[in-house]
């Protein structure tokens, strides 16, 4: 029997494939964001070039690029048995 939270060989293919899944996801959101940030520059740059408006575009991609990154390439937090033996052998 398994315990909860302790990733079986299966298990661990599926995680692995998903964070595959994510970082793919993320290189694409990172490209799509890049291009309109610069496009919005450009529109804002040909335009009356008041106040700086695209800034807030750029804060809002990075926004989403952070928590997409952290998703993608951040820690998971999945219990393994090498977690548990440090744990055990910490006393």
């Amino acid at each position: 029997m398994v315990e909860e939270g302790i990733d079986t060989p299966e298990q661990a293919r599926e995680l692995a494939i998903q964070r595959l899944k994510m970082k793919q996801d993320f290189k694409g959101i990172a490209s799509g964001g890049v291009l309109l940030v610069a496009l919005c520059f450009l529109i804002w740059q040909f335009g009356d070039a008041s106040f700086p408006w695209p800034v807030w575009v750029a804060f809002g991609t990075g926004v989403v690029l952070v928590l997409q990154g952290w998703k993608a390439y951040g820690p998971s937090n999945r219990i393994t048995e090498a977690d548990i033996q440090r744990e055990i052998a910490r006393g």
